[in-house]
């Protein structure tokens, strides 16, 4: 089985390095897109000689952004190129948290099977007007003064209360969900095939100012091909009741208890519900925060291995 890690990092390398030897195993290979922003350097230097594949020239990334799109395109594209059996999108806060044969096992009942949160975006549901109005979110940081940036934000928000709703290219309905998504090898071809025709120019143009369009992009073009019916937890339309938020098939662990970060920052209280938790990775670490926590998980898939290799 060979797996796909796509990392998408921009801060804390040594945590970038810590989970880049993680995701090592037979037939594992790793590809890592560094915000442009940012020094590759210290990047490169704790990858050491792990073989992991930098993307050469990467995207200026700002959140909420398209850039970030275009990022996961670019490790999507690269992966595609060399060809593998399913391509894992983690960013570089993500950790496993289960054994690697474990992942592999669930992969290989059903290689066709994608795992990606999604729900059809439509009126009334949640952060349905991310679609409906316009945010210019990789042209704001380039307006200097930082004064003039904010006044131009605040002209885009007044213009989006008096503009009529945005029509979303036709022929497509907005689907929405997190970014912890596993593609099987036909659902990351087909998304690197579609970004290259030109009859997605326009769909892609709208998502230049959308803000999260990392969240809406992938389910978009996904769950409106004929690949959706292989997606986890897929419904036909019309048999399924209208959902507010994504649905929870990604195989990630994430806490979006409001009382802490959004994500939580996990640290060792978070053990036992990972433990309990039949997800594979887990989001969202910290260097820090989070090193009693990565020392148990680390140990514990130590063992599991030491568990599966013995004799008796």
């Amino acid at each position: 089985m060979k797996i796909a890690y796509l990392i998408m990092a921009y801060d804390q390398p040594q945590l970038f390095g810590r989970l880049v030897e993680a995701l090592q195993h037979e037939g594992a290979t790793l590809y890592a897109h560094i915000d442009r922003k940012h020094d590759a350097g210290p990047f490169r230097a704790v990858a050491g000689a792990l073989p992991v594949r930098f993307i050469e020239q990467p995207v200026e990334v700002n959140w909420g952004g398209y850039s970030q799109v275009e990022a996961m395109l670019k490790l999507l594209a690269a992966a595609v190129q060399d060809g593998h059996d399913h391509y894992i999108f983690l960013s570089g806060r993500d950790y496993p948290v289960r054994p690697h044969g474990e992942l592999q096992a669930l992969l290989a009942q059903d290689p066709q099977r994608s795992y990606i949160n999604f729900y059809p975006l439509a009126p009334g549901s949640d952060f349905s007007r991310l679609v409906e109005i316009y945010a210019f979110r990789d042209l704001y940081p380039h307006i200097r003064p930082k004064a003039l940036r904010s006044l131009t934000q605040l002209l885009v928000r007044a213009a989006n209360r008096v503009l009529p709703k945005r029509r979303f290219p036709a022929g497509f309905q907005p689907f929405r969900g997190s970014t912890s998504w596993c593609l099987s090898a036909a659902a990351a071809a087909y998304v690197v095939d579609f970004v290259r025709q030109d009859s997605s120019r326009e769909l892609i143009r709208f998502f230049h100012s959308v803000t999260g369009a990392d969240e809406i992009f992938f389910q978009t073009v996904l769950f409106n091909s004929p690949l959706a019916k292989y997606c986890a937890g897929y419904v036909p339309p019309g048999q399924e009741p209208p959902r507010r938020n994504e649905n929870k098939v990604s195989l990630h662990y994430i806490d979006w208890d409001p009382a802490r970060e959004n994500p939580a920052v996990l640290e060792l209280r978070d053990l036992a519900p990972i433990q309990a938790s039949p997800k594979f990775f887990a989001r969202k670490f910290d260097q820090a925060r989070s090193a009693t926590l990565l020392a148990a998980l680390d140990q514990q898939r130590r063992d599991a291995g030491a568990a599966v290799s013995s004799p008796h």
